[in-house]
């Protein structure tokens, strides 16, 4: 039960107005919806996790007030990874607010409009639509059984009765369509099919598209021949990958990645390492450009020709192509590079910072999507040129 003697109306009301200020809020509907929508219904302090697992009995209850009305995710759920060991992925979360909000906002929901959300997760979203639309405009649909009981018992705790699913998102919810607007609160790759077809004509979809690196939020409306299009609307919205597999934390189908050892090429490059590190604009255009990139980061590269370490930058795809690159230019100006396996990596880093370069370093802002039942694509200024790559951003 929400407990009287809990402060929370003035911290939901204070997260509000910092969403207002910041220019993230601006609906009076939303902003109502969050005001009076108790948001520590939905993450109880013994459902926060930690790396080590849950949180300890014993804790604050203003400072855990403070925590769950401050703009944060909070995890509330980890798994195992395969194969055994200590480490563990976050399976679900409270996202913070301010994404939310961008998200429902984008949304554009009016009265009477009918919405699905893939990925019930706490089930606040889903409250915070029931309170907008009201309840039975709202289904929800989630992996996890339980997770879906707890968000049911936490809704009709507050009066909210939308309809709570068990299952595959993937799949949707096609037998309570179709729907007006779908919200995905999970990362997909490319744009399920299933998607699309419970999508009314003229209606629209909140997507995070991702690969390994970043992941884009994207508004997308049903044209009249069963087609969704629409701009890339921010970046960095990593949400957890959508599952098949409730067991496990991966992506459905993820595999671990094997490291290619032949067909290893030595050679020179006038690219700085700095210059493709940490660099999250470049990063998008490097997933479309290299499908199945799974890392950039930071390392020691071992350098054959003077047989020691040195720092520098690894590059791995899903194939098990892989490329180093050293940090410290060589005499001449240019950085030492290894790579291998079935790709040359490092060429397409090259080259895609070539083209970034001359497209006046675009950001993922000037990216759009385009989905149907034949093809999808990504698509650079406008839908109808001839840049444009092709999804998904991960391999199977």
């Amino acid at each position: 039960m929400v407990r009287p003697d809990v402060r929370w109306r003035e911290r939901a009301a204070a997260l509000a107005a910092d969403l207002s200020a910041s220019g993230l809020l601006h609906s009076e509907a939303w902003r109502t919806a969050v005001e009076q929508t108790p948001r520590h219904v939905f993450v109880p302090a013994m459902t926060l996790t930690t790396e080590e697992g849950p949180r300890a009995e014993h804790f604050d209850v203003d400072a855990w007030l403070d925590q769950v009305y401050s703009d944060s995710t909070l995890v509330v759920q980890r798994r195992q990874t395969p194969g055994g060991g200590h480490d563990s992925l976050p399976t679900s979360s409270s996202t913070m607010p301010s994404l939310m909000i961008q998200m429902l906002e984008a949304l554009d929901v009016h009265d009477g409009h009918r919405v699905l959300e893939i990925g019930t997760g706490t089930g606040y979203n889903a409250a915070l639509l029931a309170h907008r639309l009201g309840s039975d405009n709202v289904t929800s649909i989630d992996i996890d059984p339980d997770l879906v009981k707890a968000a049911r018992q936490r809704l009709e705790e507050l009066g909210h009765r939308p309809r709570l699913v068990a299952g595959d998102g993937l799949t949707g919810v096609p037998n309570h369509g179709p729907y007006d607007r779908i919200i995905a609160t999970c990362a997909v790759p490319e744009i399920p099919l299933a998607w699309i077809e419970q999508l009314t004509p003229g209606g629209a979809m909140v997507v995070n598209v991702r690969g390994h690196l970043v992941g884009v939020l994207c508004v997308l409306v049903k044209q009249d021949d069963n087609e969704v299009i629409g701009p890339v609307i921010g970046a960095g919205s990593d949400f957890m990958w959508l599952r098949q597999d409730l067991s496990s934390p991966l992506r459905t189908a993820e595999s671990p990645v094997r490291i290619g050892a032949r067909k290893v090429a030595r050679n020179l490059t006038a690219l700085p390492p700095a210059d493709v590190e940490n660099n999250r604009d470049l990063a998008w255009l490097l997933q479309l450009s290299i499908p199945g990139l799974r890392m950039i980061c930071s390392t020691d590269v071992f350098d054959p020709i003077e047989k020691r370490s040195r720092p520098g930058l690894l590059l791995y795809a899903e194939d098990g192509s892989h490329a180093q690159a050293v940090s410290e230019p060589e005499k001449d100006g240019q950085h030492r590079v290894i790579q291998g396996g079935p790709r040359r990596l490092w060429d397409t880093v090259e080259t895609t910072h070539t083209m970034w370069t001359r497209l006046a370093n675009p950001a993922p802002r000037r990216f759009g999507v385009v989905a149907n039942q034949t093809v999808q694509f990504v698509w650079l200024d406008n839908d109808m040129d001839w840049l444009r790559w092709p999804l998904p951003l991960v391999w199977s």
